[in-house]
């Protein structure tokens, strides 16, 4: 580890007197709003694609000043890849506890030429109507979203998580708990520097409860809690014709095509209506519990906002809403690849081979390792000869007329813990001051590294960002009403109750 680094707080930035002091964390906000989108924009313009070394080392010092800033202490992992940024702020003797907060600051890999908005890196702010110039008095309005990768994911969480702090020492109210934030500069790339700094620091990690920060909110706009996150599996198919591309006129007919047969094998996968046809695919899934049930049939029914907001005439499977096919695994072809592509130059031939990368996610009670032997099964039922992680040799390809390589990935668990926890139940109670409604999942959509904390001590998650944020994908954004509630929310955490 570097060095622990000293506090130094600035009594402009931090302390403020008795006379100044705004009479609440919303007054506070509303009195800062500039200032906070500011650092927001500062902080996504800095490229943080997990494996750009020097990039994540930028991100990790600018994260080292932000919670320096408002008094924590600060130290950053050494050594290869993104480092790990641990920060700690003590409360008064009196302190109600220890509260541990996981958030990632590490992004999805980004094609500008698919951003229709703004540079990836070059967050701008936009109305429903188009690109907002920003003045030094530009009142701004909560429905503008800023655009840039990790606006949501999962940056604008951090900036949420300093401004609370902030604003609870301005107005002199907080933070009532001992605070542990650990950022991640490798979640979306397998977290593998948070893990050992979790073995190795488990003892300065540990707290009454922990929250992570990830994902986006109930589409009924809720402050959304989930309890649990999806593993996964998967895994790449490579179907064969001939032993190279052959010309479409002379061969077609006679070659067969490697397109059409990994169509067909994908399709038998799934029904028309899209449930998983493979066998004993959703055998070893946790049933949920009455209370689970019961905090899902609580939601109000969001499928028609859904539609509308993704331009989707009818989902798969409609008879069954949303949230509760969260708690159901998935399976899902991300990539399909045959003859180079559509961006390779033209050309007739039938290809040699095509290929398709599988991804399942998982929830609670599945094996990933059962579940990728589960579509390994299935690849043979359908007639096909498995070789696993080579190419077939040339006596197989005279022998089998279907062949299938298959390269399977490393997969993860999915945890999941109980709605009925004290601790957990402490913040259900906090988040619904002022009357404010809580949207309770079961499962979040993602994934993320929960069971470290989950297997430790109590956990939940906090959903801060707008549903329709385009999250890995062009066009991320977070719209400013989402920040606003989140440093507010945040704030009632790190003041609540003890149970």
């Amino acid at each position: 580890m570097r060095r622990p680094i000293t506090p130094v707080l600035v009594a402009a930035a931090v302390a403020v007197t008795t006379a100044a002091q705004p009479s609440s964390v919303a007054t506070w906000r509303a009195a800062h709003e500039r200032q906070i989108l500011d650092e927001l924009l500062q902080f996504v313009s800095i490229p943080n694609v997990a494996g750009n070394d020097a990039d994540m080392r930028r991100n990790a010092d600018v994260l080292e000043a932000m919670f320096t800033k408002r008094g924590f202490k600060v130290e950053q992992t050494s050594g290869p890849g993104s480092p790990v940024v641990f920060a700690t702020l003590d409360a008064p003797p009196s302190a109600r506890g220890a509260l541990t907060l996981y958030i990632h600051y590490d992004g999805q890999p980004v094609n500008e030429a698919e951003w229709t908005r703004c540079r990836p890196f070059v967050p701008c702010v936009q109305s429903a109507s188009g690109p907002v110039t920003l003045g030094p008095d530009t009142p701004l309005d909560p429905e503008w979203r800023v655009y840039g990768r990790s606006a949501s994911d999962d940056k604008g969480p951090i900036v949420a998580v300093v401004n609370a702090v902030e604003a609870l020492r301005a107005t002199g109210t907080g933070p009532l708990w001992n605070l542990r934030v650990v950022l991640d500069g490798q979640e979306e790339a397998g977290s593998a520097n948070f893990h050992r700094f979790a073995g190795a620091r488990a003892a300065d990690l540990a707290a009454d409860i922990a929250m992570t920060l990830d994902g986006p909110r109930h589409a009924s706009t809720r402050p959304t809690l989930y309890y649990g996150v999806r593993g996964g599996a998967g895994l790449t198919v490579t179907v064969f014709g001939a032993k190279g591309d052959l010309h479409s006129g002379n061969y077609g007919n006679w070659a067969p095509d490697p397109s059409m047969r990994l169509a067909k094998l994908l399709a038998s996968m799934k029904d028309d209506a899209g449930r998983v046809t493979i066998a004993g695919f959703y055998d070893d899934v946790t049933p949920l519990t009455p209370t689970e049930l019961k905090a899902l049939d609580d939601l109000p029914n969001v499928e028609a906002v859904l539609k509308k907001d993704f331009l989707v005439a009818q989902p798969e499977r409609p008879e069954q809403r949303l949230e509760r096919k969260l708690n159901e695994p998935t399976l899902s072809v991300l990539v399909m690849e045959s003859g180079g592509g559509f961006d390779a130059p033209a050309r007739s031939a039938i290809p040699a081979s095509a290929k398709a990368r599988i991804e399942m996610r998982l929830v609670h009670g599945l094996d990933p390792a059962k579940q990728n032997r589960l579509v390994v099964d299935h690849i043979r039922k359908q007639g096909y000869f498995v070789v696993d992680g080579r190419d077939p040799d040339d006596a197989e390809r005279l022998t089998h007329p279907l062949i299938a390589r298959v390269d399977v990935r490393g997969g993860s668990t999915a945890p999941r813990v109980s709605m009925d926890d004290p601790m957990t139940r402490a913040v259900v109670t906090a988040l619904s001051r002022g009357g404010r409604q809580i949207a309770r999942l079961p499962t979040l959509g993602g994934g993320m590294p929960f069971a470290t904390f989950s297997e430790r001590m109590p956990t939940v998650g906090l959903s801060i960002v707008n549903h329709d944020n385009n999250q890995h994908g062009p066009d991320e954004n977070l719209r400013l009403r989402n920040l606003w509630e989140g440093i507010e929310m945040l704030a009632d955490v790190m003041t609540m109750e003890r149970p």
